[in-house]
């Protein structure tokens, strides 16, 4: 657990120290030699924020319970580029172990790139939108970035799916649905986003907003005719393990929609006068609040809300900072933060909900 939260407080440092540089227009000027150079200071401290994702996770050793089958998977490819057991297996990632395959056959390369992969689009995805670096960064640790240490191949996809967001809320739509379908060459699920991304770029009557959660409250009626066509879409889910076909209601999770919500309800005449793009963090927080309310039993759930979750790294600044009191976005954040950091360190301070760690220097 210390590790884990050791990198936090570094991210959440360096993060400050992005804030800082943008309030304070920091930057240095170095003479070339026909020309004068300018570097912002934002800029140095986002690299170091990329190195200390790509390092902390890209070391790992046998951290997640899949580490081991990922090293299989690349010296399975090493030996043989069209082994049949990875016809299944998305191109995208395939074509990752082929292609490092020429270059060395240590099977930790692969989760280095894996994750150099997830900490760049995470990062890209915060420096175009983020408004408060530090609790962003917080926020994509602890959800998106560490459940990658397992889901690999997942965690991939949610990276660039994170970043579609981005596009999304600039309404650069091509864009966005661009790097959706890039996202389905390393987990073929992110296609289930698509339609999701077509559905909040629009503005809606509230009262359509009320007539969701009214069906949504009835969901729990069909839940059982719900499942079985849920599974008959996606088959190899019966395969699944018990927790990841029948998920547990989250109160906690479902309060910190709640807020979210009730933000973006509160603010949403300066949210949408602000950017109309805005209007995708708005309905993506009503539909979550939805699907963690009532929705929370879908099969593979657990899996599949991993696309959505590290959106609430760019919504929560966003939405806060319509708020004119300096004094009010604190407490905003001291409750929100407060919240997210009681419910990550309390459970886990044993290290039995979370993987311990180690570096591949421990081999």
């Amino acid at each position: 657990m210390g590790s884990y939260l050791l990198a936090i407080a570094v991210l959440v440092l360096l993060g400050y120290g992005v804030q800082t540089a943008r309030w304070k227009n920091w930057s240095g000027y170095f003479l070339g030699k026909y020309r004068t150079f300018t570097l912002s200071a934002a800029a140095v401290f986002w690299v170091g924020i990329f190195l200390v994702l790509a390092l902390f996770g890209g070391l790992r050793y046998y951290v997640g319970t899949d580490f081991e089958s990922y090293y299989q998977i690349f010296l399975d490819i090493c030996e043989d580029w069209e082994d049949v057991r990875y016809n299944g297996t998305e191109r995208g990632f395939v074509w990752m172990n082929r292609l490092l395959s020429l270059f060395t056959e240590e099977p930790q390369w692969i989760i280095f790139l894996a994750n150099a992969f997830v900490s760049f689009f995470c990062t890209w995805a915060l420096i175009k939108e983020s408004r408060f670096v530090p609790f962003s960064l917080y926020l994509v640790f602890t959800t998106l970035y560490y459940q990658s240490f397992n889901l690999v191949r997942q965690g991939m996809a949610c990276a660039v799916v994170l970043l579609a967001f981005a596009y999304a809320k600039e309404r650069k739509w091509l864009r966005c649905y661009g790097l959706v379908l890039f996202a389905a060459l390393f987990h073929r699920t992110a296609l289930l986003v698509l339609p999701v991304m077509v559905l909040v770029r629009f503005r809606y009557p509230h009262a359509l907003y009320f007539v969701f959660f009214a069906l949504a409250s009835l969901g729990i009626f069909l839940k059982e005719q719900v499942i079985a066509l849920l599974l008959r879409i996606y088959p190899s889910a019966v395969t699944a393990s018990e927790a990841y076909l029948y998920e547990e209601f989250s109160p906690v999770q479902t309060i910190l929609c709640l807020i979210y919500v009730a933000l973006c309800l509160l603010y949403e005449q300066k949210l949408l006068e602000k950017d109309r793009g805005n209007i995708v963090y708005l309905n993506m927080s009503i539909l979550l609040l939805g699907m963690y309310a009532f929705f929370y039993w879908i099969p593979m759930w657990g899996r599949l809300q991993l696309y959505f979750i590290g959106l609430y790294s760019l919504i929560v600044p966003e939405v806060i900072a319509c708020e004119d009191s300096r004094l009010l976005r604190i407490l905003y954040y001291v409750v929100i933060w407060g919240i997210l950091l009681f419910f990550f360190i309390v459970p886990n301070w044993s290290s039995v909900g979370v993987w311990p760690y180690q570096t591949i220097f421990a081999r």
